[in-house]
């Protein structure tokens, strides 16, 4: 049978879990990458141009599950993007102003700044 060495056994508790918990999302970063492209990862330099219903969809399509998916691992009851209905709009709002600021990246890195801020409150 196999038993882990006590050094991995530590890893695993008190704090270490947060460090464990942050790897796993650097490590994701390109899942992340291929999930915005499932849903068409726009361009900072279009999102402007989508219409709102598309930025609609897109945001809720990209930050439900993420948002749900943070939630299950923090362990908490509260998921502030899924909990308000009215999220979106506060979504669209930061992807545009991320957007209007640092056109050279993509919408989804502003939907992840937006999740990141949401997610401290």
């Amino acid at each position: 049978m196999f038993k882990p060495e006590e050094r991995f056994t530590t890893l695993l508790n008190g704090n270490h879990k947060a460090i464990a918990v942050l790897l796993s999302f650097t490590l994701c970063s390109p899942i992340i990458t291929q999930a915005a492209s499932l849903f068409g990862d726009h361009s900072c330099k279009d999102w402007s141009s989508l219409e709102y219903a598309t930025k609609k969809s897109w945001s809720n399509a990209f930050l439900a599950p993420l948002s749900l998916t943070y939630q299950g691992i923090q362990k908490t009851r509260k998921d502030n993007y899924n909990d308000d209905p009215l999220s979106f709009e506060k979504a669209i709002e930061s992807i545009d102003n991320f957007c209007k600021t640092q056109p050279e990246q993509d919408a989804s890195a502003g939907a992840m700044n937006f999740l990141k801020k949401l997610s401290e409150q």
